[in-house]
């Protein structure tokens, strides 16, 4: 059915049908002045024609009234498209991303501090709501032993020396790794093996929480009463724990 909706600025009539109105949920643009408005709110059925006898009779004034103006389609614009609904399972995706997301940035805390400074803080204070910590960052890959060296101590014959250069070269502070010691037999079998932490090996002037500084490396001397097990060699080697 046709019907007649009016446009409130320049009060400019329009015809219009059902499917029209549905298109955009009654939202049109007047194609004479361009005003955006509800044509649902000024709908009216088509008044009847009026018979020539009473347009003739019609005063000026009357004849002078607003008009109905057929606009055609491309003239008359029903505004914007209504946005459809997201659908469930782009939520679903976007709350998959967003959990995984979140478990990378906690996993990476440490990483994420270290790299980025100004940042820092926040992990910090995000941290002490969780109840968790900021690790120093734990690169083993980015950690090597330059040099190592195993000798019996002269002065003391029960006693073997264990030297080495360890080195962090990452461009950031790091966590101090953990070192087996493994020593072997002539036939290369284990005889014995032994996990040092940062404590245990780190010189007296150096503080293991303070981390492992970005390019630098660390001398190490480390005691060990072993020579009754008469080694003839030994394997190091570093990771974190």
């Amino acid at each position: 059915m046709s019907m007649t909706t009016r446009c409130p600025a320049c009060a400019t009539a329009f015809r219009v049908a059902d499917s029209q109105l549905q298109a955009r949920a009654g939202q049109v643009r007047c194609g004479r002045c361009g005003t955006l408005f509800d044509a649902l709110a000024a709908l009216s059925a088509n008044p009847a024609r009026r018979t020539a006898r009473a347009e003739a009779e019609a005063t000026p004034a009357e004849a002078g009234s607003a008009p109905i103006v057929a606009q055609r389609d491309r003239e008359f614009d029903f505004g914007p498209r209504p946005r459809g609904r997201p659908s469930r399972l782009w939520w679903l995706v976007s709350t998959l991303l967003l959990s995984l997301a979140l478990q990378v940035a906690y996993y990476y805390r440490g990483e994420v501090a270290a790299l980025f400074p100004e940042a820092k803080l926040l992990v910090q204070r995000i941290c002490e709501e969780l109840g968790c910590d900021v690790p120093l960052p734990r690169r083993a890959d980015l950690l090597s032993i330059e040099s190592s060296d195993l000798q019996a101590d002269l002065a003391h014959p029960s006693v073997m020396v264990l030297t080495a250069t360890l080195r962090n070269r990452a461009s950031y502070i790091q966590a101090f790794p953990a070192l087996e010691l493994t020593l072997t037999n002539i036939q290369n079998q284990t005889v014995a093996r032994r996990v040092l932490t940062p404590p245990d090996y780190a010189p007296r002037d150096t503080r293991p929480e303070s981390g492992f500084a970005p390019g630098s490396e660390l001398q190490i001397r480390v005691y060990i009463e072993a020579a009754a097990l008469t080694p003839t060699g030994y394997r190091l080697y570093l990771f974190h724990l």
